[in-house]
C-alpha cells in the first residue's frame, strides 16, 4: 500500500442558488472535471435542489458521478466525500462514501440535507451555497492536494416599475388594466403587469395583480408590492416562492389590501382626500425578481501541487511584511470618504429645503434600492440629475451620505439616531438603520418607550418593537404612568392599548 494518501479536492460555489428554478428530479450539473492524482479520470456533481425523486422531495440530494467518457481505468475504487460548507467555511453537512465506480456510476445521498429556509438564511446569508468534494486513494499522509474552484451563477433578472391607474374610482370589477416593462437582461422578452378586483361583493373588490413574462424560461420568484400614497410606501404584498418544497405560482395571487379599503381610508390631514389615491391616481410600486432559466459556470482557479502537510515559516514572514507594508495606504473606506468630502466627478444632486449636496450615482445605486430605483427607472430624478429630500434636514443628510460612502456615522446622538432612521428606512439603507436601532436601544428609558415604539410600529420594524414591548412590559409600572404614555393614548389608542394587553397574552401563553 502506498505510504502517501493521493487526494483531490473541489470546491463548487453556487451564486443566487435561492433561485434555482429546477423542479423536483431535475439535476443541476457542475462541469466536468479531472483528477491527475485519480488516474486521469473525469467526474461531475450532480446536485438536485428539490429531490432526486418523490422520495426525497424535501431535501436536497447529492451525488458524485463518474463521466462517461474519460481516460481512466474501467474500474476506480476510490473513497470520496461530500459536505456542504456554512458561509463561515465550517462544515454544515458532511457525508463519507467508499465505491467502486465504472463509468457513468454515482454514489451519493438522495436526503443529503432537508431544505429548510431558516437554517438556510442564517447559513448561507450571500445566498451562495458551498459544495466541496474530497477524493483520496491509499492511506498515510496528505503531502499535496489539488484544489479546483468551479462557480455556477444562476441567472437573476430583478424588474422595479410603477404602475399607475388613473380614475381608480371609476375602474369596473375585472376591468383589466395592463402596463409592459421590457427586459433589461434579454431582447424580446417583457415583463406584463394586469391589475385589476373583482366585484366588491366578492369580498370587498379583492384586489388582483398578475406578473406573467413574454418568455416561458422566466420564473417568478419573489414580488414585492407596495402602494405608495402621500407620503412613502403604506402597505404592501410580499411573495416569495423560492423555498417552496414545490415551487409555487405566485403570478396571479390576490393582494393583502382590497379596493374598498383604498377607497374609505380618508387623509386626516388633507380632509376630503383619499390617503391612497392622491387625485384619483393609484401607484403601485413592484419589484419583482425572476430566475432566467439559465446558470454561467466557470473555472476559477486551479493550483497544482500547493503543499499543505508543511508550512513554510519564511512564506508565512514574508505575507506577514507584505500586509504590514499594505496597512499603510488608505482603505477602501477611506478613499470613499475623501470621493465624498471633494467631490471629485460627481454627477448628481441631493437637494433639501436650503441645501444642495453633490453626490455621485454610482453610489447612490449600489447603497441604496430606492435611489437605485429612481435612477435605473425613467423617473424625473434620472432626467434631471436632481434628488429633492425635502422630507430631511442637513445635518440627516450629511450623516445618510457619509454613511452610503464610508460605512461610518459620526457623533451620532440619540436624537439624531431617531431622524437618521426614518431615513435609512426611506431609503432602505439596511445596515444604517441597524446601527440606528442599536443607539435607540441602549437609550431606552421608561420615559421615550412610547416614543420608541410608535416609531417601530410606523415603519414596521418588528425586531425594534419586539425590544421595546419587552421593556415596557418589564417596567410597565414606570411606563404605563408617564405622561408620555398618555400621549400616546391619545395620539394611537391602538397601539397602545396592544401593548398593553400583551402583558396578559404572555401569561395565559405560559
Amino acid at each position: 500500500m502506498d505510504s502517501v494518501r493521493k487526494q483531490a479536492t473541489f470546491f463548487w460555489f453556487i451564486e443566487s442558488y435561492s433561485y434555482c428554478w429546477h423542479q423536483n428530479g431535475q439535476p443541476l450539473i457542475n462541469p466536468e472535471f479531472t483528477a491527475d492524482k485519480l488516474e486521469d479520470t473525469a467526474w461531475e456533481l450532480w446536485l438536485y435542489p428539490r429531490g432526486y425523486d418523490d422520495k426525497f422531495k424535501d431535501c436536497i440530494s447529492l451525488y458524485l458521478r463518474r463521466s462517461p467518457a474519460d481516460n481512466g481505468p474501467e474500474y476506480l475504487s476510490v473513497k470520496f466525500e461530500l459536505s456542504i460548507l456554512a458561509e463561515d467555511g465550517s462544515v454544515f453537512s458532511s457525508k463519507e462514501y467508499d465505491h467502486l465506480f465504472q463509468t457513468t456510476q454515482w454514489q451519493g445521498s438522495g436526503d443529503f440535507l432537508k431544505m429548510n429556509e431558516s437554517l438556510y438564511h442564517r447559513n448561507f446569508p450571500r445566498d451562495v451555497l458551498t459544495v466541496r468534494c474530497r477524493m483520496w486513494r491509499g492511506e498515510g499522509e496528505v503531502r499535496r492536494v489539488a484544489p479546483i474552484c468551479f462557480r455556477t451563477r444562476i441567472g437573476v433578472e430583478t424588474v422595479s416599475f410603477v404602475h399607475e391607474v388613473d380614475n381608480f374610482s371609476s375602474l369596473l370589477p375585472n376591468q383589466n388594466h395592463t402596463i409592459r416593462i421590457p427586459s433589461h437582461l434579454k431582447k424580446e422578452c417583457f415583463v406584463f403587469s394586469v391589475l385589476y378586483f373583482t366585484r366588491d361583493s366578492c369580498p370587498a373588490g379583492e384586489m388582483r395583480v398578475e406578473i406573467t413574462t413574454s418568455d416561458s424560461d422566466y420564473i417568478l420568484c419573489r414580488r414585492r408590492i407596495s402602494l405608495l400614497g402621500f407620503w412613502n410606501r403604506i402597505l404592501h404584498s410580499e411573495d416569495d416562492n423560492r423555498f417552496d418544497i414545490e415551487k409555487k405560482d405566485i403570478r396571479k395571487l390576490p393582494l393583502s389590501f382590497t379596493r374598498q379599503k383604498i377607497l374609505n381610508k380618508e387623509n386626516k390631514y388633507f380632509p376630503g382626500d383619499k390617503l391612497y389615491l392622491p387625485g384619483d391616481k393609484l401607484t403601485m410600486l413592484f419589484e419583482c425578481s425572476f430566475s432566467t432559466g439559465q446558470k454561467f459556470d466557470q473555472i476559477e482557479d486551479v493550483e497544482h501541487n500547493l503543499p499543505i502537510a508543511v508550512p513554510d515559516e519564511n512564506l508565512n514572514k514574508n505575507v506577514c511584511n507584505a500586509l504590514g507594508n499594505a496597512s499603510a495606504y488608505p482603505s477602501v473606506s477611506e478613499d470613499m470618504k475623501k470621493l465624498y468630502m471633494d467631490k471629485c466627478l460627481a454627477d448628481i444632486d441631493i437637494k433639501t429645503k436650503t441645501k444642495s449636496f453633490p453626490a455621485h450615482k454610482m453610489v447612490l445605486c449600489a447603497r441604496s434600492p430606492v435611489f437605485n430605483r429612481m435612477l435605473a427607472i425613467d423617473m424625473k430624478e434620472r432626467n434631471t440629475d436632481c434628488i429633492e429630500v425635502d422630507d430631511l434636514g442637513d445635518d440627516v443628510v450629511q450623516q445618510l451620505l457619509l454613511f452610503l460612502y464610508s460605512d461610518t456615522v459620526q457623533n451620532l446622538e440619540w436624537a439624531m439616531a431617531t431622524r437618521l432612521y426614518y431615513a435609512a428606512d426611506k431609503y432602505e439603507v439596511g445596515r444604517l438603520k441597524a446601527v440606528c436601532s442599536s443607539l435607540l436601544v441602549e437609550h431606552l428609558n421608561p420615559g421615550n418607550a412610547g416614543e420608541f415604539l410608535l416609531l417601530a410600529d410606523t415603519h414596521s420594524d418588528g425586531d425594534l418593537k419586539g425590544v421595546v414591548e419587552d421593556f415596557i412590559l418589564e417596567h410597565e409600572e414606570e411606563v404605563f404612568g408617564s405622561e408620555e404614555w398618555e400621549m400616546l393614548l391619545k395620539m394611537n389608542p391602538v397601539l397602545a392599548g396592544e401593548t398593553m394587553r400583551l402583558k396578559y397574552k404572555r401569561k395565559k401563553t405560559k
